[in-house]
């Protein structure tokens, strides 16, 4: 399986862990020995709890920790969306991502689904505790071996870029490669999506830190960040709105397929009228295959990472003349139909990033 490929690695107790940091002086850089966060199977030694672990973590990064355990890292085995299609297929592909601190192959303990992505999936390998630098172990905190790879795309890479189960080679989620093909490729996906914030545990004044809140669908300003948008009357019953990325190193929306802009436009006052909307995504076919339905992509018309901008059409029912227009990009997780059936109400859970109005005395708008 493809997700399926970082070597084991093994979590102990913090004691156990401080101590093995300390002994091998853990002051070296040593990023080419270490396995990445991704999705594996983490057979632990006896006596290894990683929800323990996690929790000794917590103890000591109390601010870290209060804004992981909002984060949708948190929440991947909890998520309703994913829990509602994962009661339809049922594998350890799923569980690889969601459920990283158990085995994909087994059923996982509801500890390890309570955890989702923790702290120690990303923060420890075998004996070792990682952070971006190294650090040695001193009288009140253990030593951290230094991954510089931790600060970079290739951190997020084992369960942001994937492809279908074998035997496809078609990218299920691409979000890293569009990022490394995008003119963002040299900044990483923490300067978006851990930005930095005052450390509130100490240290000099004015020290900084990342955020481990992890938010996009939570974050407004983020989402709103990635489209720039503009509309004008351009007939007697035509409105055309064009739409181009922000500065953002991905297709907008990326990451989960089902992901899309809806572009719309009704005229104001009047009940009915409005444009059939255009979507903007990725459109698949479900055709047999060896082991099953698969999904073959036959269209992609989201907007490239800083690519050249995209008109889009919308037809009223009626002539435009004397009415108001109002128009809207809107973002949702899916279409209308499969929310309803996933149990997601499409009306709280879109987000409108950009709308306008015009009108005899309105000028395009660009928000």
């Amino acid at each position: 399986m493809t997700q399926v490929r970082r070597g084991a690695r093994f979590a102990i107790t913090l004691g156990a862990l401080v101590l093995a940091s300390a002994a091998s002086g853990l002051g070296v850089e040593a990023a080419s020995t270490l396995p990445l966060p991704g999705p594996a199977p983490r057979p632990r030694t006896a006596g290894g709890d990683p929800a323990a672990d996690n929790r000794a973590c917590e103890a000591c990064h109390a601010d870290v920790a209060a804004e992981w355990r909002g984060s949708l890292h948190h929440q991947s085995w909890d998520d309703p969306v994913f829990l509602s299609a994962y009661a339809l297929e049922q594998r350890a592909f799923c569980r690889a991502c969601h459920v990283p601190e158990a085995d994909p192959d087994e059923v996982p303990s509801a500890s390890a689904r309570r955890l989702g992505v923790g702290c120690v999936t990303c923060h420890v390998a075998g004996a070792d505790i990682i952070g971006v630098r190294a650090r040695p172990a001193t009288s009140q905190a253990h030593a951290v071996r230094g991954d510089a790879r931790l600060a970079t795309a290739a951190a997020c890479e084992g369960c942001h870029q994937f492809e279908f189960p074998e035997p496809h080679t078609t990218a299920m989620q691409g979000t890293v490669a569009e990022h490394r093909a995008s003119p963002f490729a040299a900044t990483s996906c923490q300067e978006c999506h851990m930005p930095r914030v005052a450390d509130a545990a100490g240290g000099a004044p004015g020290r900084t830190r990342r955020s481990h809140d992890f938010r996009v669908l939570g974050d407004t300003a983020l989402l709103r960040s990635a489209v720039r948008a503009s509309a004008r009357i351009t007939g007697e019953s035509t409105v055309t709105v064009t739409l181009a990325s922000g500065r953002v190193g991905h297709a907008v929306p990326t990451g989960d397929m089902f992901r899309r802009l809806e572009v719309r436009a009704s005229l104001a006052g009047q009940d009915g009228a409005r444009a059939r909307p255009v979507v903007l995504g990725r459109r698949f076919r479900v055709v047999p295959g060896p082991r099953g339905p698969e999904r073959h992509e036959i269209g992609d018309d989201r907007l490239p990472a800083s690519g050249a901008p995209r008109e889009v059409r919308l037809e009223l029912p009626q002539p435009i003349a004397g009415h108001a227009v109002h128009w809207q990009v809107a973002y949702q997780r899916m279409e209308a139909g499969m929310a309803l059936s996933f149990g997601v109400d499409p009306a709280v859970d879109e987000v409108i990033l950009a709308e306008g109005q015009l009108g005899p005395e309105a000028a395009a708008c660009t928000p």
